[in-house]
């Protein structure tokens, strides 16, 4: 089976080997209007505006950092203990967001897909955790 190479035309002109020079023949002098402007990103990040409802968030005494690996398949992830349920509730959207990555809570404590424990103690300690215990 043989294949058939496609012939280049000589020209030098870039609209005559455009298939749609014809029906864009005109549109190539016209000046167009600017669009909206887009709107702004806010400038607060999610650890600057914490939970919804800080008055009822107990963040606990302390709060534990580790990685590990045990049990993950071999895959290094983050957990995070001591901070109650309701906390942790709130804060794992944010960090997931944050890190960029995934994240569960297991056994009440949160269980987050990154090897970058240090960050994540920053993190909590930045949204108003009073100690934040990094381990291995």
């Amino acid at each position: 089976m043989s294949r058939k190479k496609n012939k280049i035309t000589g020209d030098n002109d870039a609209l005559a080997t455009n298939p749609f020079a014809a029906a864009l023949g005109g549109l190539a002098d016209v000046e167009l209007e600017p669009g909206p402007a887009p709107e702004p990103k806010p400038t607060t990040s999610p650890i600057e505006q914490g939970p919804a409802d800080e008055t009822a968030l107990h963040l606990g005494r302390r709060a534990v950092v580790r990685r590990q690996s045990k049990g993950q398949g071999g895959k290094t992830v983050t957990c995070v203990e001591g901070i109650p349920p309701d906390a942790a509730k709130a804060f794992l959207p944010q960090l997931k967001k944050e890190l960029g990555c995934g994240g569960r809570i297991q056994d009440e404590m949160l269980v987050l897909g990154t090897r970058n424990h240090a960050r994540v103690a920053d993190w909590l300690q930045a949204a108003g955790v009073p100690r934040v215990t990094l381990g291995n």
